[in-house]
């Protein structure tokens, strides 16, 4: 067996230190290690960039879109609203129903009172008169103005008789009254009277 030489090992340790220094030269890339480095961070940055870029431009284009419909539907919206709450229109209601119950307070005026007197009837005893008091259209009042009074016998029966008469009038509010018994006389001029007194009244 042959021994090595320390200078022969040391020798092609040089070499072999130079043959890898050569070849790392050769093989050093062209461009920076940093700037290689920082242009994938650059790169990366702007390759990211643009997609939140484009998806931000479609977000806002989506909005965008969104958005308009709703402001076209704003204005019909806000415009059937304004017209129901619009306080001018309803003004006017109020103030007609405010003014609609004067109108039964002139109608239902309270009726006149008038005095209406008939015609001069004449009997076998005398002439019969009638006057009579209405408020509106009903009697109020009746009362004799003439009646037979030519003999104290007619006069005692009249004094009984005409008040009946009066009082008959009030009862049927017509001139369909009964006949007082023992002045047949005096009740039909009554009557004759009290008809001309109502159809001059116009009831």
């Amino acid at each position: 067996m042959r021994k090595k030489h320390p200078f022969r090992n040391a020798l092609l340790a040089a070499v072999g230190t130079v043959s890898g220094i050569v070849l790392l030269i050769a093989l050093k890339p062209t461009t920076d290690p940093s700037s290689a480095r920082a242009e994938p961070v650059i790169t990366s940055d702007t390759a990211a960039s643009p997609a939140p870029s484009a998806s931000s431009r479609s977000a806002a284009e989506s909005s965008a879109s969104s958005k308009t419909p709703e402001r076209k539907r704003t204005p019909p919206s806000s415009t059937a609203s304004a017209q129901p709450s619009d306080p001018a229109s309803a003004a006017p209601a109020p103030a007609n129903t405010g003014n609609a119950p004067p109108a039964p307070n002139t109608t239902s005026a309270a009726p006149t009172t008038r005095t209406v007197t008939g015609a001069t009837a004449q009997s076998k005893y005398g002439p019969v008169q009638v006057r009579i008091t209405l408020v509106g259209s009903r009697i109020t009042g009746a009362a004799a103005v003439r009646s037979p009074d030519e003999t104290p016998r007619s006069k005692d029966i009249n004094s009984t008789a005409i008040p009946e008469l009066n009082q008959e009038t009030l009862r049927a509010q017509s001139a369909d009254i009964d006949t007082v018994s023992g002045a047949t006389y005096t009740s039909e001029g009554y009557r004759q009277s009290l008809q001309s007194a109502l159809d001059r009244a116009g009831v």
